[in-house]
């Protein structure tokens, strides 16, 4: 059969002809030790986009993994419905006199489940199944949280994975570890992720939970790392790809293993590879080839809307603010300099305050906006973001302790700064 460029390279979905194990840092191995201890719950840590969640269903398997998203718990009863929802037991269950009632919804496990780090579960045992005794006629039964879980998947290969744990509010966090605590106490396997820089976030919400949680830190992908997507990729399409092209792919992917795919896929749209050719090709990729890829990728991280507030920055009261030359042959106010600095040199995510600065300096073209300027625009843009997008974190501003740092916490809206037209489109558009 034919093999197609979609199936290859695939960033939105789990991928099979490119998934790169990362063996220095030994991912998979930590979290098969983790899953196979008792009562540990599993802190995972990484930048956005940066694989945890296919780091986990690799390891589980799709079939085993039972998905809740921070953003969908208002409170800590909320997690345990959803469970009960995936697994597909009935909100409520009426038992009638002299009948035994079989729990709904339970879930059923083997060897063919896609369960490598739990060798022992095989056959077709089932998870949880349990029987109810005789009741009283027309006597109905609700969900009974926790204790309802803990029968139908304590103990057995099934994980809960809860991703975006940061995405809760403090208390919220802080009732929902508590289920948390309770629930791997009973056999349940909870793993939890977040971002770098709130990776403790589950300890600190219930410090009962230090000495029985298993940190994991994914971190972003090195250039070589992403380079080898694109290796295996493209010699799995039929097609030649030199270990410097591909890391030059790999550079502008910004250390996520997603937006290499999309880059990886996107080549072979502008290079007409959608089926693998019948005789061995080569990629090659000039300047105005390589712009054209790399515009066609921002296409699908649309941050438009959001680039444009940010552009337009804070409304201002009487005073304009001043305007600054820069060396794109463009003018524009501090929130200009600001993005254009986060658009320049090699990708990075975090800017400390002295390397924000510098980048500021280097794209004006004469006289750079103050400290004071650059201080209280990245504060407005950080606001920018969490108006438009709550649910999310996309960029953040800290200027506690003195120790002010910029961070981008989406590598899509670095890679649309720096990949996309639109902040040039933008420049004109003031001009």
């Amino acid at each position: 059969m034919a093999i197609h460029a979609v199936d290859v390279f695939t960033p939105n979905t789990h991928p099979v002809h490119t998934y790169i194990d990362r063996e220095g840092d030994n991912l998979e191995g930590s979290l098969k030790d983790a899953l196979s201890t008792p009562n540990t719950v599993i802190s995972l840590s990484g930048p956005s986009k940066s694989g945890k969640t296919v780091l986990v269903e690799r390891v589980v398997g799709r079939d085993c993994l039972i998905t809740i998203s921070g953003a969908e718990l208002p409170d800590a009863a909320a997690l345990w419905h959803l469970v009960l929802d995936w697994i597909g037991a009935p909100t409520a269950t009426t038992v009638q006199a002299g009948t035994t009632n079989t729990k709904q919804g339970s879930v059923t496990v083997g060897a063919k489940g896609g369960v490598p780090f739990l060798a022992e579960a095989s056959g077709q045992g089932s998870a949880g199944l349990s029987a109810g005794s005789s009741r009283t006629e027309g006597e109905t039964f609700g969900r009974s949280g926790l204790t309802q879980v803990e029968k139908e998947i304590a103990g057995s290969a099934f994980v809960i994975f809860i991703d975006d744990f940061h995405y809760m509010d403090r208390v919220t966090q802080t009732e929902v570890a508590k289920q948390i605590r309770a629930g791997s106490g009973r056999g349940i396997r909870i793993c939890v992720a977040s971002v770098p820089h709130r990776s403790d976030d589950v300890v600190r919400s219930n410090p009962e939970l230090r000495g029985r949680t298993a940190h994991i830190d994914t971190a972003f992908w090195a250039v070589d790392e992403l380079a080898k997507i694109a290796l295996r990729g493209f010699d799995v399409l039929n097609m030649d790809i030199d270990p410097p092209t591909a890391k030059r792919l790999a550079v502008e992917a910004c250390g996520s293993p997603q937006l290499m795919q999309q880059i990886c896929l996107q080549t072979c749209f502008v290079l007409s590879v959608r089926v693998a050719p019948e005789t061995r090709g080569k990629v090659t990729l000039d300047s105005r080839v390589m712009g054209q890829i790399l515009e066609q990728a921002a296409a699908q991280t649309d941050y438009s809307s959001l680039l444009r507030r940010m552009h337009q920055g804070a409304k201002t009261r009487g005073q304009e603010r001043l305007q600054h030359q820069f060396k794109d042959g463009t003018e524009g106010d501090v929130y200009r300099a600001v993005l254009l600095a986060l658009a320049d040199g090699a990708p990075r995510m975090e800017f400390p305050w002295a390397s924000l600065i510098e980048r500021v300096e280097n794209v004006c073209d004469g006289r750079s906006p103050a400290g004071v300027s650059v201080s209280s625009a990245c504060k407005q843009i950080e606001g920018f973001a969490r108006s438009m997008y709550p649910t999310q974190r996309i960029v953040e501003w800290d200027d506690s302790a003195g120790a002010e740092t910029l961070s981008i916490v989406d590598p899509y809206l670095l890679f649309y700064l720096r990949a996309s037209s639109k902040l040039g489109e933008l420049g004109r558009a003031v001009r």
